[in-house]
């Protein structure tokens, strides 16, 4: 038991560490209910299939100009610091756009912070299963035309939080972004 609220400090500290000046954590506490979703290899994975690895989930979306990449890459930065505690973390990044993030292009988009592709997951489904997890994390999202870029059609106006969630499915933590 020691050794896990070791762990658990470790990984709370390199997240902060990471996102320090942007970032700002604080407590929260809710048990995660078990979804499916398919991941960036098309294969139906749970929540549950987690278990047992501290988590950080990100909502966000392959086309995203600004937030998604700036975030997932403070999560690689985190993850590059943990060293040989790696082993203990996952990042589930859920999509928000499931019309245009296809497990190819997240596939894609994913391989860009982890090449491996062991320590980040990539995830999406239908429209449905993804608010329905979305509202279990509190996490906003709504899609918002643009008018004057038809090739592009519309970006995704979202949450930027970053969820830590234990190894029991417990989310722990909140960062969300400065306001500056």
């Amino acid at each position: 038991m020691k050794r896990l609220a070791g762990i658990f400090t470790i990984v709370l500290i390199f997240c902060y560490a990471s996102f320090g000046y942007q970032f700002y954590g604080y407590p929260y506490v809710q048990k995660i209910k078990n979804f499916t979703l398919i991941d960036q290899n098309g294969k139906e994975v749970s929540f549950y299939d987690f278990r047992g690895k501290y988590l950080l989930v990100f909502f966000g979306y392959t086309y995203c100009p600004d937030v998604c990449p700036t975030s997932m890459l403070r999560i690689k930065e985190t993850l590059d610091h943990l060293g040989s505690y790696k082993k203990y973390v996952h990042v589930l990044f859920i999509s928000v756009d499931p019309e245009r993030d296809t497990p190819e292009l997240l596939k894609r988009f994913i391989s860009f912070y982890d090449p491996s592709g062991k320590y980040i997951t990539g995830l999406t489904g239908k429209p449905e299963e993804i608010k329905k997890v979305a509202k279990m994390f509190k996490a906003y999202y709504e899609k918002v035309p643009i008018k004057d870029n038809p090739e592009v059609g519309y970006l995704v106006d979202h949450t930027a939080f970053i969820y830590l969630i234990d190894k029991k499915g417990i989310l722990r933590i909140i960062f969300r972004p400065a306001n500056d």
